[in-house]
């Protein structure tokens, strides 16, 4: 039979990583996440694909690739997708026959997950418990619509070549099939249930999760945990009729439980790998930063601070959330969090019981915002962490008490605290794109509005600073290191940009790797 590779995202980009692989007639896609590149070509934060045109922005845009029958029905059902669709049949990569078994989804960042929610939800999404209980936690706060809906499903109907909600009706789930149901508690379980809208639990028809076999339609697949910058990270390895296929997913080395991903490779190496479909985001980049260094900078600012202090990093970032809140423990301060991040502790905690939850005795407090009107999940959020609420005016009395968990669009929060002096750390990556460069100038504004002392790279200009923050994924050498030890006969690069190839063809043949270049929506077919 033959075995085909296919990337309609994450080929020659950074991120969006969209492949299926088959097997003869079988199919299981890779991830299917959100271009943020191909997004930001066409759209931004005020200019977005109309929720009332179903998927016809976002297949008119390329945001999603020509692959008539994936998605789901009642997005498809407007008289402008047909007239798309009876045009596509000549694009690069149209397809009419994807109809995949599953999609095994390695970790929760909307590069990877995000359009999931455009899929028809016939076929499951296999992910770890962590990555599960992150996805419903992301969705519960999200202020989206059907780009937003990963776990469940708003139903929507067509009237006069518009899309619209359909009033009263209860919202469906798709299934999610778990890879490590031991972790799965009765807690989770209630929290998977829990519909956090207007009308509450009624509006919510959901599925149990189930856990997953060693198979898909009788091909085995395998997952291991990965170290990346978000828990719950998985790596793949599924047996076709040409041997194993290898899929990392995004993966490092120099985080706190890099052993995992040594081990991952280690794994792959006793599989006699066909092909390895690998990531190499910072192939062209040096050995890494480690979390330990990081760690020690972070700690060593906080004890020396004066006044207030902000951590600025990513907002499911949760070993760098420990990192702080060790930090801000050790010099007699207390971590506070937004709403939305104790949410995600607590789904987090559900089934990693190493997650601190707000207000334990090793957890940090809650921020009170200033609110015109409160949500579902915001409000069991204020009932159940009510001992760990704080408000403005306790973080203005006490500033120097406090580090405070924000980011540049969590910012004008600190107008409510009104406090001048302190530290901004900012412990994210540096701006990479224009829009990036452009909030990195509004955050230095905002910065100096609030007469706060920066550290940290915001961008190139900044370099020479104490780093203070650690890359989610493998420099150039570790990805040589995994390769090596993970010893595949063939090897894909995706999630990837021109500089991290031109890295890749130098080291990868001489290792007696034979090197594949995909193109965006051509089938690479996998010879032994």
């Amino acid at each position: 039979m033959s075995v085909r590779v296919t990337g309609w995202g994450g080929i020659g980009e950074i991120g969006g990583n969209k492949l299926l692989l088959e097997d003869g007639d079988w199919q299981v896609l890779l991830d299917f996440g959100l271009s943020f590149g191909a997004f930001g070509k066409y759209f931004e934060e005020f200019l977005r694909p109309r929720a009332t045109a179903g998927t016809f922005d976002y297949l008119r845009a390329d945001l999603l690739p020509p692959l008539r029958g994936l998605y789901r029905p009642e997005l498809e059902a407007l008289p402008q997708v047909e007239a798309f669709w009876e045009t596509a049949t000549s694009a690069p990569g149209f397809r009419d026959d994807v109809r995949p078994a599953a999609t095994l989804l390695t970790h929760a960042h909307a590069d990877h997950l995000a359009h999931v929610s455009f899929l028809r939800p016939d076929a499951p999404i296999v992910a770890s418990a962590t990555t599960t209980m992150i996805a419903k936690a992301i969705q519960d706060v999200s202020t989206g619509g059907m780009d937003a809906e990963t776990v469940f499903m708003a139903p929507r109907e067509a009237k006069n070549s518009v899309l619209e909600s359909v009033r009263n009706a209860p919202r469906s789930q798709r299934p999610w099939l778990i890879l490590d149901p031991e972790k799965w508690t009765a807690a989770a379980s209630d929290y998977w249930a829990t519909a956090f809208t207007a009308r509450g639990a009624k509006e919510w028809n959901y599925q149990s999760v189930e856990p997953m076999s060693h198979a898909i339609e009788e091909h085995k697949v395998l997952s291991f945990p990965v170290d990346h910058s978000i828990p719950g990270a998985r790596g793949y390895a599924v047996e076709t009729s040409k041997g194993w296929v290898g899929y990392t997913g995004d993966i490092r080395l120099h985080g706190q439980n890099g052993e995992t991903t040594r081990e991952f490779a280690e794994e792959l190496a006793k599989l006699d790998l066909c092909l390895l479909i690998c990531e190499g985001t910072q192939a062209s980049s040096p050995l890494q930063e480690g979390e330990l260094n990081v760690q020690e900078n972070v700690a060593r600012v906080v004890s020396q601070a004066e006044g207030l202090v902000v951590g600025d990093f990513g907002p499911r970032n949760i070993e760098r959330l420990l990192t702080f809140l060790s930090a801000a423990r050790d010099a007699g301060r207390q971590l506070v969090v937004l709403a939305k991040d104790a949410l995600l502790l607590h789904a987090m905690h559900m089934v990693d019981p190493t997650i601190p939850l707000p207000g334990s005795p090793v957890g940090p407090y809650v921020y009170s915002d200033r609110r015109g009107s409160t949500k579902a999940w915001q409000r069991f959020v204020d009932t159940e962490y009510a001992s760990a609420i704080v408000d403005s005016d306790a973080i203005k009395a006490a500033p120097g008490d406090f580090v405070m968990a924000l980011s540049f669009f969590d910012a004008a929060r600190l107008l409510d605290i009104s406090c001048s002096g302190g530290v901004w750390i900012y412990s994210s990556s540096e701006a990479y794109n224009e829009e990036q460069v452009q909030d990195a100038k509004r955050l230095r504004n905002w910065i100096a509005l609030l007469e706060m002392e920066l550290r940290g790279a915001i961008t190139d200009e900044d370099k020479g600073h104490d780093p203070f923050h650690a890359s989610g994924h493998a420099s150039g050498p570790d990805l040589l290191k995994f390769i090596e030890i993970a010893r595949p006969r063939k090897l894909m690069p995706v999630h990837i940009e021109e500089n991290g190839l031109a890295f890749y063809r130098e080291h990868v043949p001489p290792l007696g790797i034979e090197l594949l270049e995909p193109l965006r929506g051509e089938a690479l077919e996998i010879h032994v």
